[in-house]
């Protein structure tokens, strides 16, 4: 089964947020808009070692209007940020792509058109578009299955704590466990 590399979360930038003079300053309203997770890659951040940051959807080198516009931020982990970089294959700030090549900001439905989370947890294409995007990002030269089984624990820890079911000393532990399981496996 095949499913949205987002899973349930739906990513969405408010619309009613204050100016701010350096888009770095966005990043808490970015990590509640984003759910916590990386637009292109659907990582939770309570798994990664590395900060998360701001990418410009549209680079800052195709526009230098949009470098503190909070609609053209992306909430990005580190791997993703760097790899999609500068790139921008149709050179102008208005396209983002050309239905074979570019991006699709990861906000809007037709992200999901293009891409998808495989049951095991991979990303793959659906469309030529979605296959530069694969590429860009090289998912599939990344731990993405590892990454959604250590998201899937994460849950389920969250979960069993939310429960109530064992003594906090119990789910202490626990919590102590998972994060040398994150620390050997960043």
């Amino acid at each position: 089964m095949n499913s949205r590399i987002h899973g349930s979360n739906v990513l969405k930038r408010r619309t009613n947020i204050e100016n701010k003079k350096n888009y770095k300053e966005y990043i808490p309203e970015l990590k509640e808009d984003f759910n916590g997770i990386c637009g292109y890659c659907g990582k939770l951040y309570k798994i990664s070692k590395a900060s998360y940051e701001p990418d410009h959807f549209v680079p800052k080198k195709y526009s230098k209007a949009k470098i503190n516009d909070y609609t053209n931020l992306v909430y990005s982990c580190m791997v993703c940020n760097r790899k999609k970089g500068g790139k921008w294959p149709t050179e102008n700030p208005d396209i983002c792509h050309d239905g074979k090549c570019g991006f699709i900001d990861p906000t809007t439905k037709d992200f999901d058109l293009h891409l998808q989370r495989n049951s095991d947890g991979t990303i793959s294409a659906k469309t030529e578009l979605g296959q530069y995007m694969v590429d860009v990002f090289q998912f599939e030269h990344r731990p993405m299955k590892e990454i959604f089984q250590a998201m899937l624990l994460y849950q389920q820890i969250t979960e069993i704590k939310n429960s109530g079911y064992i003594p906090k000393d119990l789910y202490d532990e626990l919590e102590k466990l998972t994060d040398q399981f994150f620390d050997m496996h960043e």
